[in-house]
C-alpha cells in the first residue's frame, strides 16, 4: 500500500494527476504524434514549363490592342466593367471626375468647337470598330486559320471598350444640349 502511495504522490508532484498509467498515456501520445507527421508528408514532384514572352500575336488582337489604347487615351473608356462602375457608385466615388465630358470641356467651352470634336472622335471610333469587325468576320470564315482564345479576348474587350465610348460619347453630347437652346445629336 505504501509503495501505491507513493506512486500516486509522484504523479500528483509531476502535474500527471490521479493517472495511474502515464507510460500508457505518454506512449499514445506519441503515436498519435508521429501518426499526423506521417499524413502531413507529400511526394514532391517537380514540373517544368517553358513560357514564351514574344508569343506572336494576330493581326485582330494587335488592332484589338490598339483600339483600347486609342478609346483610353481619348478618355472614351476606361476599360473596367459594370461592376466596376457599381462598386464606385456604392462606396461614393465621383465616377464624372474623369469622364470624356469634363476632359473635352463639354461643359464650359464653346458648343460648336466641342460638338466637332465629338463626331471626329466618334468617326474616328466607327472606322476603327469597322476595321475589327472586318479582320475579325475575315479569321473566322477563314479555313486557314481559326482565331485563338486570345484574339477572341482581346476582341471582346475592344467591345467593351466601344460601349464605353458610345457611352462617353452620349453623355458629352448630353452636357452640350444642357447649355444650348439648339439640340445636337
Amino acid at each position: 500500500m505504501r509503495c501505491f502511495y507513493n506512486k500516486l504522490r509522484r504523479l500528483d508532484i509531476s502535474g500527471f494527476g490521479s493517472l495511474l498509467r502515464p507510460k500508457s498515456v505518454l506512449f499514445a501520445f506519441v503515436m498519435s504524434a508521429s501518426l499526423c507527421g506521417c499524413a502531413t508528408v507529400s511526394v514532391y514532384q517537380p514540373t517544368t514549363a517553358e513560357i514564351s514572352l514574344t508569343a506572336e500575336q494576330s493581326q485582330l488582337h494587335k488592332a484589338s490592342d490598339e483600339y483600347c489604347k486609342d478609346a483610353r487615351h481619348k478618355g472614351l473608356a476606361v476599360g473596367e466593367t459594370s461592376l466596376g462602375n457599381i462598386a464606385d457608385m456604392l462606396s461614393g466615388k465621383d465616377a464624372s471626375a474623369n469622364a470624356y465630358w469634363r476632359k473635352i470641356g463639354a461643359d464650359r467651352s464653346a458648343p460648336a468647337s466641342v460638338v466637332s470634336r465629338i463626331r471626329a472622335d466618334m468617326a474616328d471610333s466607327a472606322k476603327g470598330l469597322a476595321s475589327l469587325n472586318t479582320m475579325a468576320r475575315s479569321l473566322i470564315t477563314s479555313k486557314s486559320t481559326r482565331p485563338s482564345k486570345d484574339d477572341v479576348t482581346e476582341f471582346e474587350l475592344a467591345l467593351i471598350h466601344a460601349r464605353q465610348a458610345r457611352d462617353s460619347l452620349s453623355d458629352a453630347l448630353m452636357q452640350v444640349n444642357k447649355r444650348t437652346e439648339r439640340e445636337y445629336q
